[in-house]
């Protein structure tokens, strides 16, 4: 369930992406759209609408590693520059790491360490 989840979070920030020249307010429309189709929740608010678009463009290209980890650690993730961004990102994925240590690990500036 992960897994679809979080590919079908990439397709709609990509999908935002390529739509944004030709439609206006496009994020709040599929904000709309998908809580209307998918009953109102707190999946597709406008915050995390948003975020889906941000995750699409911090990771453009779709493979096999961007699976590796949950959604909740994007939700993190995605609060921070791209270059934290990644660097915290293949941190997770080479150490393991669970959600509390990259809470510590971001909280305890590990980026501006290194």
């Amino acid at each position: 369930m992960i897994l679809i989840q979080i590919y079908y979070f990439w397709k709609i920030g990509k999908f935002l992406f390529d739509k944004k020249s030709k439609c206006l307010n496009i994020v709040e429309k599929t904000s709309c759209f998908l809580s209307y189709y998918y009953g109102d929740s707190n999946v597709f608010s406008l915050e995390n609408i948003y975020t889906m678009k941000k995750f699409y463009l911090y990771f453009p290209i779709y493979n096999k590693y961007i699976e590796r980890i949950d959604w909740s650690y994007y939700m993190k993730l995605l609060r921070l520059s791209k270059k934290e961004c990644y660097f915290y990102y293949k941190l997770v994925l080479f150490c393991n790491c669970d959600i509390s240590e990259l809470d510590v690990l971001i909280n305890n500036n590990m980026f501006l360490r290194i």
